[in-house]
């Protein structure tokens, strides 16, 4: 009884959530105005009134009917009952009174019946058309025949792109993508009546296609009805998932390393075609194998330790070989990766077939031990280092230059080697070179643990790496110290003998300086002007010889003058030793060159001689000339000299080899000297070029 009536309960509550509040405000209003009726009758009955009363129940029965369409009929029947009993209690017989209720009743029934039927058909196409609307499927109808859209939900506009205003009464063509599709739609339609759920392309208002899940029924022979659902999202999607999929398998095919997915209990789920290749099974083959069928693992799978750390960082990397169908173990790289596959945990292992690595690295360790070999058996001292110049590898003959054992040299750089007073500089030389990337090449001292000093010559290449870096030096230490101290003896001894050799040019300088003061003193008792002349000459060749040694004392080089201060110098001085009536323009153009003293006498002998001739001869009776002389470095490592002056110049019949003057005979014996060639030009005064070569 209970249960029943908390049932009853339940009904009332859901009936009452039923009733909206504007509802139950009508049925308050429509129960008060029938109340009203019915007291109004009972007075008008008592009154003898039968004429306008019953005209006032078809108000409440309307009322009711449009509000409440489902209970308008009982209330109808139950107040025309309560109408014929009132007329029967109160009013005295009559058959017509009577006959008039009873038609009334029918009236009001009628009534009822009519305007609950139709408000109930009125709400019935209201919620159809909100769940035509509101649906979450498009719904559209259209005429085969003519293809005309005739009506479509707000649900099918919007999945089109458009509005159902803009889209009513145009052909179905122009929304569907492929008009062959919609030719076979409506062949199966006319033969079936209605279709299973199809997928069709459609066409948006701006021209893009999207995809629908279709329902067609033909409704009657001129309207064919349609359910659609977009799935445009879910056909990309599902199109994007297979063409990764596709994509997935052409780049596990195409891999250039060997891949196998497998359980974590080493069962392969798959494999690519390079792991089929590398193992001879077939891909089928494989997926029936698991790891330690093919060598890979041990029975059992991994270690606690590998697992551990598999699932700990998610990758695990390890060497292994590949037993191949005929036998023959392949040497791999194994680097596995857990994955998800298929729903559930996978491991994904690459396999990289490192034979080749093998055999490199076996033929790096024979390549390194031999130069090792090498190294240790030529006396130099072999080393290589870090960029930052720690030790990596010393030659024997190194480390007993050192006096370090193999392995303590890993400890120390070759810093710690330098002694404190050229750490500085060696350091600063060498980090120019690693900013430079220049070869390393310089002389320093080191010492030994004993404290022992020796210098040695190192020199070293840096090695870059990929991306010009440098990663590392290698060179060689040459011991030199003994060489170091020969040299110093060899310098010492030659510094004794700069000093002696520049003591002796300037004792000849002087003894040549006596002798021109005693041809000078000489010339002074001779009355004969020829014979002063000549005298004079021969002082000037003297001071000439003397300048030149002078230059040599004075030089800081021993051995070799500069051509333009002793050339510059001899001119001044011969200038200076002629008292002429004749203003001479003397202009000097000498390149900055160096002469040996073999070269250097004859040269200045026969600027001597050439410059006097011009300033005795060449100006007589003028009262100004100008005089050129010039020496010039060729690119054919020979000098040219010329002496150029703008005098009266040689007569036409002149010959140096048949004159009878000394000076000019000298010219031709020191030319010859010099392995030189002359030639002499007439034009506008007298032009001497002379050309000898550099070395002779």
């Amino acid at each position: 009884m209970g249960e029943k009536s908390h049932l009853a309960g339940l009904r009332n509550c859901e009936w009452m959530k039923e009733i909206s509040w504007w509802k139950l405000f009508w049925l308050y209003v429509i129960v008060v105005f029938t109340i009203e009726i019915i007291l109004a009758t009972f007075f008008s009955l008592t009154s003898g009134i039968i004429e306008i009363f019953p005209y006032l129940y078809i108000l409440p029965i309307i009322l009711l009917a449009r509000t409440h369409p489902r209970y308008a009929i009982y209330f109808t029947i139950i107040l025309g009952w309560i109408y014929l009993g009132l007329v029967f209690w109160l009013m005295p017989f009559e058959i017509t009174a009577f006959a008039s209720s009873v038609a009334w009743f029918y009236i009001f029934v009628t009534v009822g019946v009519i305007i609950a039927s139709l408000t109930e058909s009125s709400q019935q196409e209201k919620k159809f058309r909100e769940m035509y609307d509101k649906s979450l499927a498009g719904i559209f109808t259209f005429d085969p025949e003519t293809g005309k859209i005739v009506q479509l939900n707000e649900r099918t506009a919007a999945m089109f792109g458009t509005t159902s205003e803009e889209l009513t009464g145009k052909d179905i063509s122009s929304v569907w993508w492929d008009p062959k599709e919609l030719d076979a739609l409506k062949h199966e339609i006319s033969s079936d009546k209605k279709t299973d759920p199809v997928e069709a392309a459609y066409r948006k208002k701006d021209g893009s296609r999207g995809w629908m899940l279709l329902t067609a029924s033909l409704a009657d022979s001129s309207l064919m009805v349609c359910s659609a659902i977009d799935i445009t999202e879910k056909k990309e999607i599902h199109d994007n998932l297979i063409e990764s999929e596709l994509r997935y398998r052409m780049l596990f095919d195409r891999a250039t390393d060997a891949i196998l997915i497998h359980d974590p209990a080493g069962t392969i789920l798959d494999a690519n075609l390079i792991a089929a290749r590398q193992s001879g099974y077939s891909v089928k083959r494989l997926q029936e194998l698991r790891l330690e069928d093919l060598g890979l693992l041990p029975k059992g799978g991994l270690s606690k330790t590998q697992n551990t750390e598999l699932q700990s960082k998610g990758h695990f990397l390890f060497e292994s070989l590949l037993m191949t169908k005929n036998g023959v173990p392949v040497p791999v790289e194994v680097n596995s990766k857990i994955i998800e596959y298929g729903g559930r945990p996978a491991i994904l292992s690459t396999l990289r077939d490192i034979s080749e690595r093998r055999h490199a690295q076996a033929a790096l360790v024979e390549s390194e031990s031999r130069y090792r070999m090498i190294g240790d058996l030529i006396p130099f001292g072999v080393w290589s280092c870090d960029a930052l110049g720690n030790f990596t590898y010393l030659s024997e003959s190194f480390l007993a230059l050192l006096g370090i054992s193999g392995t303590e040299y890993k400890t120390k750089g070759w810093m710690h080697l330098l002694p404190r007073q050229d750490a500085d500089r060696t350091l600063a030389d060498w980090r120019q070179c690693i900013r430079n990337g220049a070869f390393w090449d310089y002389e320093y001292r080191i010492v030994d643990t004993k404290g022992k000093t020796s210098i040695v010559l190192s020199r070293g290449a840096p090695h870059y790496d990929a991306g010009g870096t440098i990663t590392s030096w290698v060179g060689l230490h040459l011991d030199i110290t003994e060489r170091k101290r020969y040299e110093e003896r060899l310098e010492s001894s030659l510094r004794e003998k700069e000093v002696v050799i520049k003591e002796v040019h300037h004792r000849v300088k002087n003894n040549m300086q006596v002798i021109s003061g005693f041809l000078e003193l000489q010339s002074n008792y001779i009355e004969d002007p020829v014979a002063v002349g000549k005298l004079t000459e021969c002082q000037q060749r003297v001071r000439t010889m003397a300048l030149v040694h002078e230059k040599l004392y004075q030089a800081k080089n021993l051995g070799v003058i500069n051509a333009s201060e002793y050339i510059r110098s001899l001119v001044a001085d011969l200038t200076n030793s002629y008292s002429l009536s004749t203003r001479v323009d003397v202009s000097v153009e000498v390149d900055e060159v160096n002469m040996n003293l073999d070269m250097a006498i004859p040269c200045g002998l026969i600027i001597n001689e050439l410059v006097t001739n011009s300033l005795k001869y060449a100006f007589a009776g003028r009262e100004k000339g100008s005089l050129l002389l010039s020496l010039h470095h060729q690119s054919d490592h020979s000098f040219c000299l010329t002496v150029q002056d703008d005098g009266a110049g040689l007569p036409p019949d002149f010959e140096i080899r048949s004159r009878a003057s000394l000076g000019m005979q000298l010219v031709g014996v020191l030319v010859h000297q010099l392995g030189g060639e002359m030639k002499v030009e007439r034009e506008q005064g007298t032009r001497f070029v002379i050309v000898f070569p550099e070395k002779f």
